[in-house]
């Protein structure tokens, strides 16, 4: 594994929106972020978009959406540097369907999975629609971990 050179992460403004959805274009991710919904991305020391993600509201339910590193980052630690600075705007109706793959870095960062039959029909409906596509996907729920009290 090279060696990764200084990054930065932040949220995207309203007005910055686009250049996510240049990267998703980019490299073939899928991904459209909009402009009122958080959008995080990780920049290289050139200042270009690296990693992006965005937390699409559905009224009763979030889904955390559009997670995607470029190919030459991956492997790096990089989408969880992204995670942990969305990680803020999870509750206990954040949901995500990661890769199968990617199951353990979901649930070290506080996902947990879900039985999707067992869930509100907003967040199955969309689910299933993208196991219809063919994606080898896992329903997961932010599960907020407590907070600790001293005494």
């Amino acid at each position: 594994m090279k060696a990764i050179k200084p990054l930065t992460v932040a949220t995207l403004t309203a007005v910055q929106t686009p250049l996510a959805n240049k990267f998703y274009r980019k490299y073939g991710f899928r991904g459209k972020a909009k402009r009122h919904e958080p959008c995080v991305v990780v920049r290289d020391e050139h200042n270009a978009i690296i990693a992006c993600a965005y937390l699409r509201n559905y009224k009763t339910i979030n889904l955390l959406a559009g997670v995607a590193v470029a190919p030459a980052y991956q492997g790096q630690g990089v989408a969880r540097l992204l995670l942990n600075q969305l990680v803020g705007y999870f509750d206990q109706r954040t949901y995500t369907f990661p890769y199968q793959h990617l199951q353990s870095l979901y649930a070290s960062l506080g996902f947990a999975l879900v039985a999707p039959d067992q869930q509100a029909e907003t967040v199955s409906d969309i689910y299933y629609r993208y196991r219809e596509q063919g994606r080898p996907i896992v329903m997961m729920l932010y599960q907020p971990r407590p907070s600790r009290t001293l005494g």
